[in-house]
């Protein structure tokens, strides 16, 4: 009897966890469908109306060159973040000095000085 109640926990430990990675890449994706950014990402409709060029359009071209390169835990030096723009405007079909000014207008705040996010491995030491 004691071996059947642990072949119940253990079923329900693993539907748990189907249930918790399920509700993770439903949260990535976002519910509605239409192919929304992940939290924290660039606010895409706003910068298309910005450029004048559609949504897609800017959509694609982040997927295609990605966050710009640096270390972690460091933010981009000057110098990648010069390269990160030209790639973005040659995918968007626009000049740097046209994308430059809407990047700058919805780059997100820091964070405050002092506060790290907590650790992968969840110790604060």
């Amino acid at each position: 009897m004691a071996r059947r109640n642990f072949a119940t926990v253990d079923a329900l430990l693993a539907l748990g966890c189907v249930v918790i990675f399920a509700g993770g890449v439903l949260a990535q994706t976002g519910s509605s469908g239409q192919g929304a950014p992940p939290r924290g990402g660039p606010p895409v409709e706003k910068i298309a109306s910005d450029l004048g060029i559609p949504a897609d359009r800017v959509r694609e071209a982040f997927r295609k060159v990605g966050p710009p390169q640096h270390a972690e835990r460091q933010p981009p030096t000057e110098a990648q973040m010069k390269s990160h723009v030209q790639a973005l405007a040659t995918a968007l079909n626009v000049s740097p000095e046209r994308l430059m000014p809407v990047l700058e207008k919805y780059r997100p705040a820091p964070p405050p000085r002092g506060e790290n996010p907590p650790s992968k491995s969840g110790d604060r030491s």
